[in-house]
């Protein structure tokens, strides 16, 4: 859902000469406080915990609507299974704006009574045991007020402004199915298959879930019928009405002979086709490409499709997305949704940037994929500065009872999205971090899931440790803020970070890589570091003329920069001339010697994605580090002695 320079580089360096002192104030504590609070905010969606008696297998709604008012009639037909010991009441939700006419319970014509808003309980006669199947349906009726948009109405009847169109539509999102039908609303039970039919007037169409299987015509017009076969969540069943036209095609999948129906509902305006054909016609195009990096369009048996409605913006409906307006950035947004929320969903409200974070950040890969890097890294830039108009807030929602915070802009889908692109970085291997993403698919495939099982997914797919990454940005507030000091001397540049996270009580400090650009008339240059205290000293080698730097200059994590100053001080600290290590033949075709070493210093040896290829602590002032066996190219090697770092570049040809 969705609510509405180019561096000339002189050399690549990974790392060439670094140290810190380290001054670091832990945050261990804070953030690890702030996860403890993760199970009372997750709370469940269902209004009653008896909701949770039963596991609902398949719906069928067959319901009587018009364009032109809210008004609804028709009957829900549940059918579940029970799960707990015994089942004696049968509990479902329901707004009060809507009259029940009558209930029945395995054709049982029972009493339904309201219990408290929107929740109805019906007494079974007997009670069922565990196992058991059962089948409910409630016959229904009513006009619900209809609200304005999102998070008013699950059910709105409204005009576009643009064209005069009267439609009747569902929003659903995030507890609002029981605005127009009796239902369960548990993310963590989808429903297995569902049957919806909507009866209209003549002349009208119905845009829904699934594949149409029939239109029947009645006396009183004709019946739309849409059946869906794949596990669905409550929120995400759905249907449009409107005079509409259709505009339909086949796609055909990359690398495949498996073909699928794009099925749009357009507003029968003959000049909307005329201006947005193009952009539905891209719809196959970026069916492959999302499918090329989190795994195949999940709903491949049905279809995709498109209505157009009134909203201020999208609604991931499954596989027929509303659209306030055929932008095609917006169509990539929703689109997105059918991995990230309707293939697998959010257990939790709280968790709710798993489906609209990714989704926003599914924009920037749209834009980066067929706009460029630079389109993308504006909107990337947009994103963080809103961001960064404040020092608080978690993407984690800590109030699941305000929809508001559950669907805010700023966290959810923006900090959200953020996060989904510093994991990118972070990982810094494209291929590892999109198999990871396509793993998780793969995994909570028609499921629901949460941050820590996309953490171990993650984890395991790269080979790294990211517990500390998601802690500190999904469970922890704010951004790292930076006061920057640089110099040089020769050849020598020093640059001092002093760090301090904008929520110090939340976190600290944050520990991320990040890039630093060196510029000179004659070129720049760019070189990534870590960034994990609150004050680090960085020494490089570099011959070019210094005229000024730039922390981060591609935006590729949250952060602030508050100063940056040129003070010569700097340069005198004792530090920079220690460690004397010599390190030869530098290229080197069979080994490396390293002299000069303190017994019990640590070093390191990486390649360029990060891999740890030797590590050793020197138990005397010299050895060899081998390099017969590893290929061409640039590596770092760190040594740390005495709470100092330094990186050094080595090159094997």
């Amino acid at each position: 859902m969705e609510t509405h320079q180019t561096v000339n580089r002189a050399l690549r360096l990974i790392l060439f000469t670094l140290f810190s002192f380290i001054t670091t104030v832990s945050n261990a504590q804070t953030i690890c406080n702030k996860a403890q609070k993760q199970v009372s905010y997750a709370k469940t969606t269902v209004a009653n915990l008896h909701e949770d008696d039963y596991d609902v297998q398949y719906v069928k709604l067959d319901l009587k609507v018009s364009n032109l008012s809210t008004a609804i009639a028709g009957s829900a037909t549940t059918k579940a299974k029970v799960v707990a010991p015994l089942l004696t009441d049968y509990y479902f939700e329901l707004s009060n704006q809507l009259t029940i006419d009558s209930a029945l319970i395995n054709g049982q014509k029972l009493v339904a009574v309201s219990v408290s808003p929107y929740v109805w309980k019906i007494s079974l006669a007997n009670g069922l045991s565990q196992n058991s199947i059962f089948s409910a349906t409630i016959y229904y009726q009513g006009s619900p007020s209809g609200g304005t948009g999102f998070f008013t109405n699950g059910l709105l009847q409204q005009t576009d402004g643009i064209y005069g169109v009267s439609v009747t539509h569902t929003v659903s999102a995030a507890i609002h199915s029981r605005d127009w039908w009796p239902c369960k609303q548990s993310l963590t039970d989808k429903i297995d298959s569902a049957d919806i039919w909507v009866t209209v007037p003549t002349g009208l169409k119905v845009a829904g879930n699934g594949l149409l299987k029939n239109i029947t015509a009645l006396p009183t017009g004709n019946r739309y019928e849409w059946a869906s076969r794949y596990p669905s969540d409550y929120y995400l069943l759905s249907f449009a009405v409107a005079p509409y036209t259709e505009y339909n095609y086949q796609m055909h999948f990359t690398g495949s002979t498996d073909s699928m129906l794009i099925q749009n509902y357009l507003y029968n305006v003959p000049s909307i086709l005329q201006q947005h054909q193009g952009q539905l016609d891209s719809l196959s195009q970026l069916i492959n490409y999302f499918s090329s990096l989190f795994g195949k369009y999940p709903f491949f048996k049905e279809k995709f499709g498109v209505c157009m409605t009134p909203l201020a913006g999208g609604m991931e409906n499954q596989t027929m997305v509303s659209l306030g307006s055929l932008d095609i950035q917006l169509m990539a947004h929703e689109l997105s949704h059918q991995w990230w929320g309707d293939n697998v969903t959010c257990q939790s409200l709280a968790d709710m940037w798993l489906n609209e974070g990714w989704a926003t950040y599914c924009e920037q890969l749209f834009l980066e994929h067929f706009r460029g890097t630079a389109a993308a890294k504006a909107q990337r830039t947009s994103v963080f500065n809103d961001i960064l108009l404040t020092n608080i807030g978690s993407v984690y929602v800590d109030d699941t009872t305000q929809e508001g915070r559950i669907y805010s802009s700023r966290f959810t889908y923006n900090k959200g999205a953020a996060v989904a692109h510093m994991l990118r970085y972070v990982v810094n291997n494209d291929a590892l971090y999109f198999q990871g993403l396509k793993n998780y698919h793969q995994q909570f495939k028609f499921s629901t899931a949460t941050t820590n099982d996309l953490i171990n997914v993650m984890n395991q797919a790269t080979g790294l440790s990211l517990d500390t990454f998601f802690q500190q940005w999904i469970y922890g507030e704010g951004y790292p803020k930076h006061n920057i000091t640089w110099a040089q001397n020769g050849n020598t540049v020093v640059i001092k970070l002093d760090q301090i996270g904008s929520k110090p009580s939340s976190v600290s400090v944050f520990k991320m890589p990040i890039d630093i650009q060196l510029k000179s008339s004659s070129g720049d240059t760019l070189i990534r570091v870590m960034n994990d205290r609150a004050t680090q000293y960085y020494v490089f080698q570099w011959s070019a003329q210094m005229n000024g730097m730039v922390l981060d200059p591609n935006d590729q994590i949250l952060n602030k920069v508050l100063s940056v100053t040129n003070d010569n001080s700097i340069l005198e600290i004792q530090a920079i001339n220690e460690l004397p290590i010599q390190i030869f033949p530098n290229p080197s075709i069979d080994y490396w010697t390293v002299q000069h070493v303190r017994p019990g210093t640590l070093l390191k040896l990486f390649d360029v994605t990060g891999k740890l290829i030797f590590q050793k602590t020197s138990q005397s002032d010299s050895f060899i580090i081998p390099s017969k066996s590893l290929p061409n190219g640039v590596y770092t090697l760190h040594v740390w002695f005495n709470n100092m770092l330094r990186s050094y570049q080595l090159i094997r040809q």
